[in-house]
């Protein structure tokens, strides 16, 4: 079998965890328990306060290392 390109183009590099809840069609509350469990990567927080961002880059090599 031959060499398989796949081109995958990400719109932006973060997004809120709300519109990846929408995004993926996972609750709200569940993406924040796959959070803390370590299971969606997001972008480290300056301050406790900041709102939650989802780092779709790292998901994206995350997901193509486990595939």
């Amino acid at each position: 079998m031959g060499n398989v390109t796949i081109n995958i183009s990400v719109p932006t590099p973060y997004v809120s965890l709300n519109r990846y809840a929408e995004m993926v069609q996972i609750p709200l509350r569940t993406c924040q328990r796959m959070v803390s469990e370590g299971r969606i990567i997001i972008r480290p927080k300056k301050r406790a306060n900041e709102r939650t961002e989802v780092n779709l880059v790292a998901m994206l090599k995350d997901a193509i290392a486990n595939s």
